[in-house]
């Protein structure tokens, strides 16, 4: 494990970072609603929510195009159906950052966190967007639960991570986007993930007065750096 004791934030990657709402361009241009994508995007979640009930994974493109066929059964586009699903898929991959995202992420990396993201996509889409975003050099480490055993916010994800990552459970905060946030500048991501950090409980299942020290000294850190930001 890592002897950077540093808070560690990992951020969800779809709809946190991600503005979604050019999906519903996609869905327009083949002949359907454009508030479909909404039902196309929280489909394929449940889906991938329901796999990992079970412990069972499915890669999120595979979901994808079964939850898009499945759609447009129901509502028809107006020319192939397999054209159809490729241009919804294809337009995940073009998403752009939400415009407030940048600055938020580079706040946080100057004051001293350690940035991650974990998505439910293609670790690739993921690496894309914020390669166009112009913020990956922020980014530690950026991974999709396609590798892990299940999809987030199974726990199962989060320990994979860990693992992967060599970073112990407890120094690792979500961050992840809530409704009511702040729409303006470093507010809507930074003080999300802040919240995450701080709100994260500590060790589970570890014992040990050493343990609960270090876990201690995280805390006051990840609290320092909070009130640097928000001040």
């Amino acid at each position: 494990m890592t002897t950077d004791d540093r808070p560690v934030l990992v951020f969800d990657v779809n709809e946190t970072l991600s503005d979604m709402r050019p999906l519903r361009h996609a869905f327009e241009e083949v002949g359907v609603p454009g508030e479909l994508a909404a039902t196309w995007f929280a489909s394929v979640l449940r889906e991938g929510f329901a796999l990992a009930v079970h412990g069972e994974a499915q890669p999120f493109s595979v979901l994808g195009q079964e939850t898009a066929r499945t759609l447009f059964t129901l509502h028809p586009p107006a020319g192939d159906v397999e054209d159809a699903v490729a241009r919804v898929l294809d337009a995940v991959q073009r998403l752009p950052l939400h415009a407030d995202v940048p600055d938020g992420v580079r706040s946080l990396a100057d004051a001293g966190f350690r940035l991650t993201a974990l998505t439910n996509g293609s670790a690739a889409t993921a690496e894309g967007l914020l390669e166009r975003g112009g913020v990956r050099q922020h980014f530690e480490h950026v991974c999709s639960v396609e590798e892990a055993p299940c999809w987030k916010p199974a726990s199962e994800a989060y320990t994979w991570a860990s693992g992967a990552w060599g970073v112990p459970p407890e120094q690792m905060g979500p961050a992840r986007r809530r409704p009511g946030g702040a729409a303006h500048g470093l507010d809507r991501p930074a003080r999300l993930a802040l919240a995450g950090v701080r709100a994260h409980p500590g060790p589970q299942g570890v014992r040990g007065a050493g343990a609960r020290r270090a876990a201690g000294r995280r805390r006051r850190r990840a609290d320092r750096l909070t009130a640097q930001l928000t001040a």
